[in-house]
């Protein structure tokens, strides 16, 4: 017990957050140990809450997503994946360089799509991309916020982003 009460305070004390590191102690089973990452402290953000629409334009469903879900990160209310608001590090270089910690990744789920269903084509304004294959619950499509304001949305796992501005 003294070892992760001693791991958590100095991985706490570096700025990181871990789970197992609250009031339940952390059982280790002798093989090395998986880290996750916990989300950081949320903080209400009323510019993400949804407006009418989107520009570019995303399909209805998409739309109705993508509102369900910035409502619920505008509200910090429980996300159900996660590596939903982790640190998104743009290793592809394909969204403004920023520093570290600017932008967050959230899955975007989308009903009626499941596990094993193939590419869907999906238009976003006058584009037409392609979504990934479904290898996961999780999917992969996501949208990822600069500093709680920069919306991207990208249908294929960060192969394509586009930028999208909430409409009002």
């Amino acid at each position: 017990m003294g070892i992760i009460v001693k791991r958590c305070a100095l991985l706490l004390a570096a700025g990181l957050f871990l789970t197992g590191c609250g009031s339940e102690p952390v059982k280790s089973s002798g093989a090395k140990e998986r880290i996750r990452v916990e989300r950081p402290p949320c903080a209400p953000n009323p510019g993400l809450l949804p407006g009418r629409s989107f520009e570019p334009p995303l399909d209805t469903v998409r739309a109705a997503a993508a509102n369900a879900l910035l409502a619920k990160i505008a509200a910090c209310e429980p996300l159900p994946y996660d590596h939903d608001a982790i640190i998104f590090q743009n290793r592809e270089g394909l969204l403004p360089p920023q520093p570290r910690g600017y932008y967050r990744e959230y899955t975007l789920v989308i009903p009626g799509r499941a596990v094993g269903d193939a590419p869907q084509a999906v238009a976003v304004g006058t584009r037409t991309l392609v979504t990934g294959d479904i290898r996961s619950p999780r999917g992969p499509e996501r949208l990822v916020i600069g500093e709680g304001r920069r919306i991207y949305y990208t249908p294929d796992h960060y192969a394509n982003f586009i930028e999208l501005r909430i409409v009002r």
